[in-house]
């Protein structure tokens, strides 16, 4: 699912699952800039989804 970094931003803002990588276990996204595909703990290290939610945010917000 390789897309430039807007497109991981805005489909991170639109992902009920999205659940940032901090070493506290933190999910709050309220004020977070750094919301994103590559700061969710869901994003693997082959840049993909491993819950499989990117394509279909991506199909259902035409990005």
């Amino acid at each position: 699912m390789r897309a430039d970094e807007q497109t991981y931003r805005n489909v991170a803002k639109h992902c009920s699952a999205y659940a940032a990588k901090d070493c506290y276990g933190s999910t709050n996204r309220a004020g977070d800039s750094d919301v994103s595909c590559t700061t969710c703990r869901h994003f693997t290290s082959d840049k993909h989804c491993s819950l499989d939610l990117f394509d279909p945010i991506v199909e259902n917000h035409n990005y």
